[in-house]
């Protein structure tokens, strides 16, 4: 039978849910293009914006995969403190339901 260590848990949902914080606060500095455009020189004169358009897409993408990812993990991060609140639970009703007996 496994034996399961609630605080153990309890710790790895914890740093679970702060690699889910990692995830928001890389996401919140991936800014993109701000003030001059640094490609100015390789853009296409007839369509000066290409350079930073495809650079905004690729930003708000990565923006994306990174909530993704955040929302992902903490799902893992709840899964693990309910599974630590499920094992908690049946402890406290297996430790109600033994009883001593004379015999």
């Amino acid at each position: 039978m496994p034996v399961y260590d609630a605080e153990s848990m309890t710790i790895t949902a914890q740093r679970v849910e702060k690699i889910a914080e990692e995830f928001r606060t890389s996401m919140d500095k991936l800014k993109g293009i701000q003030g001059d455009n640094p490609f100015g020189e390789v853009e296409d004169p007839d369509n000066p914006d290409k350079v930073a358009g495809t650079v905004g897409r690729f930003t708000e993408g990565m923006r994306s995969e990174f909530s993704a990812a955040a929302s992902r993990v903490d799902a893992a991060g709840a899964a693990l403190r309910k599974a630590v609140e499920a094992m908690s639970e049946a402890d406290a009703v297996a430790a109600e339901n033994l009883t001593a007996r004379d015999l």
